[in-house]
């Protein structure tokens, strides 16, 4: 319970974390949003300033007099007056404020001097209603808003940097939580494989022993209770190779390298499964490069061995292929690949597969596939469990760091090439 709650409360400052720098963010592009409404709301109060002072200016043809206004308004720009009875295209789209139905239109424009910002904005004079187009510099009110934004802009960035902390604190915790997992169950595997060694290491001399006393037995026995006596040395045979992979899954055995041809392997191999295979309309085949490899290749054949007998076993009685192939390149190494096109296996059952004591066989120990990753990972490499399409499994071994070579040799590949 205790591992649990702090590995919760490490998991919830992380979270704690990644929701203030978020708040911030959040808050920052709000103040952001709010700026700039506040900035057409200061030049809108500066546009209706001008309009008032329109009221007490003389008209001349309709048009105010500048002079007068930019001493008074420096961001002024321009001004413009429209009567109603003027026919043009601009008066008209200003008919809802003729109308009283509008009693101001803004907008920002991009003109070559700059940003403009243009208001809109109706009033009389000598008793008649104007409107008057009133454009102001845009960056006028920046001397308000530009220190705001600047704070604004670091917050920003600082709550984005917060964030990226906040992520990597998390995904840290998580790879963090998934190597303890993986350390545990290391751990337990280790001591699990200890004492299944130091098991079969107690069971197998008294197994001796009885299997020694009963073919004396059925030596001396009469044929009836020889007879009966014949199953016993086939029982024991059984718990002979359970002890045998209890030892070997316990204690993996050290590989002792040496250049061998690869084909002198397969065709063992598959003399192996022909036995095995015999009376099943099973096709067998080998095929890939002309390979000189630099390992141990008691433990690589042990190790295919189990491959090979797995496919042949997952065919069943009916009939079906299973493939032996071998390939080398000198940036991937070699990689070897047993194929059958039975029924395959469901997401489920190949998640557990390489769990001690797991299977799926009414008679198998479960430690066939366990074994066979141990000896591949001695010999430096790795196993996989593919899913086959359309039917079927590939079991998929990688060597990228032994020595090969393509029968020729004087061109040796891999680490430590050209011993």
């Amino acid at each position: 319970m205790r591992g649990r709650a702090g590995t919760l409360s490490r998991q919830l400052w992380p979270l704690a974390a990644l929701v203030l720098p978020l708040v911030l963010v959040a808050s920052s592009l709000t103040t952001l949003a709010r700026l700039a409404d506040l900035s057409d709301l200061y030049l809108r109060s500066r546009a209706a300033a001008v309009a008032v002072r329109l009221e007490n200016l003389p008209l001349v043809d309709e048009a105010p007099v500048p002079e007068a206004l930019s001493e008074e308004e420096p961001a002024l720009v321009e001004v413009r007056v429209f009567r109603p009875e003027q026919d043009n295209r601009e008066a008209q789209w200003l008919a809802p404020i003729w109308e009283g139905r509008e009693l101001f239109r803004t907008e920002r424009v991009r003109l070559e001097q700059g940003e403009i910002f243009r208001a809109y904005i109706p009033f009389h004079s000598n008793g008649v209603l104007h409107v008057a187009r009133i454009d102001l510099d845009a960056s006028a009110a920046d001397f308000i808003l530009a220190p705001a934004r600047r704070n604004l802009v670091i917050s920003f960035a600082s709550g984005l940097a917060l964030v990226t902390l906040a992520l990597y604190a998390l995904w840290s915790l998580r790879r963090t939580a998934q190597f303890e997992r993986r350390q545990l169950e290391l751990e337990h595997w280790a001591r699990l494989g200890r004492m299944a060694a130091s098991l079969a290491h107690e069971i197998r001399n008294p197994l001796g022993t009885i299997k020694g006393f009963v073919q004396l037995a059925a030596e001396r026995a009469d044929r009836e209770t020889a007879a009966m006596l014949s199953s016993i040395p086939e029982e024991i045979q059984r718990l002979e190779r359970l002890v045998s992979d209890l030892l070997l899954y316990g204690r993996p055995p050290r590989p002792r390298p040496r250049w061998f041809d690869w084909d002198s392997l397969a065709e063992e191999l598959m003399r192996e499964m022909r036995k095995l295979a015999a009376g099943r309309p099973i096709q067998l085949a080998a095929s890939g490069d002309e390979l000189q490899l630099h390992t141990d290749p008691d433990l690589l054949k042990a190790a295919l061995l189990n491959l090979l007998r797995n496919a042949v076993e997952a065919l069943g009685e009916g009939p079906g292929q299973v493939h032996l192939q071998a390939a080398a390149s000198p940036p991937q190494g070699v990689k070897l690949a047993v194929e059958d096109d039975g029924p395959g296996l469901s997401e489920e059952v190949r998640a557990r597969l390489f769990e001690p004591f797991f299977t799926t066989k009414a008679s198998g120990t479960g430690l066939g596939l366990p074994i066979t990753k141990r000896l591949i990972e001695a010999l430096g490499g790795e196993l996989r469990l593919l899913k086959r399409q359309p039917t079927g499994t590939r079991a998929e071994v990688s060597l990228p760091h032994i020595q090969w070579r393509f029968g020729n040799p004087q061109e040796a590949h891999g680490s430590n090439s050209g011993g």
